[in-house]
């Protein structure tokens, strides 16, 4: 592993379900600006954002020096760090255009243990902390006994210039262009029924999008 990751180990504690992006760590290529290629065993971990990656110690270890990296791969997908934090987005092409995901996760509660082998919903809290054990594993440490489902939840962007701009909607989408473009963009969004809970859906009024600048 190249020197120029500083890490930071993530303990743990009663084990259930997890936060990962991929079902397993994936074989993939950290891209450095200076023009380095370094493989790893990789995975995105959505609840904490962050991209995490197994050492030769066996150990699950988060890749850190952000600013050093271009863009990450993992089986032919693209990452790219965001602005802040460490947060990456996986870019998404279209053919006309790109955009952008935050792949976020939570933990959300069903209800505490109850008697008879029930759940109560009235103890329950809506969300916990997750940790992590150390090894290959992976596994989500939990503090509770509570019975819990996995959220998952998309945040959508467009890069101009340095910055992202977010949208979740057609009409946060159309604002991100011009008043005669949007428009256009709502009629899409009509016709094709696009819905943006779908990936493939957002990815053609991207397209579509930036298909009209060529017009």
């Amino acid at each position: 592993m190249c020197t120029v990751f500083f890490v930071n180990s993530l303990l743990a504690q009663e084990e259930l379900g997890n936060g990962y992006l991929f079902p397993e760590f994936e074989k993939g290529t950290v891209v450095l600006k200076k023009g380095s290629r370094v493989p790893a065993l990789l995975n995105y971990q959505m609840q904490v954002q962050e991209m995490l990656f197994i050492d030769n110690d066996n150990q699950i270890l988060t890749l850190t020096n952000l600013p050093d990296i271009l863009f990450i791969t993992i089986n032919e997908r693209r990452f790219v760090p965001a602005p802040s934090g460490s947060i990456f987005y996986e870019e998404i092409n279209t053919g006309n255009g790109s955009f952008f995901i935050q792949h976020k996760s939570n933990m959300l509660s069903q209800g505490k243990e109850a008697a008879y082998g029930g759940y109560s919903q009235t103890s329950a809290t809506t969300s916990v902390g997750v940790y992590y054990r150390g090894d290959a594993t992976g596994a989500v440490q939990l503090k509770t006994s509570e019975k819990f489902i996995q959220k998952r939840e998309y945040y959508f962007y467009l890069k101009s210039g340095n910055s992202y701009k977010r949208f979740i909607s057609v009409k946060t989408f159309g604002k991100l262009f011009p008043k005669a473009q949007a428009a256009k963009i709502d009629s899409f969004a009509r016709e094709h029924a696009i819905n943006f809970t779908k990936t493939d859906d957002v990815a053609k009024i991207v397209d579509f999008a930036f298909s009209l600048k060529d017009k």
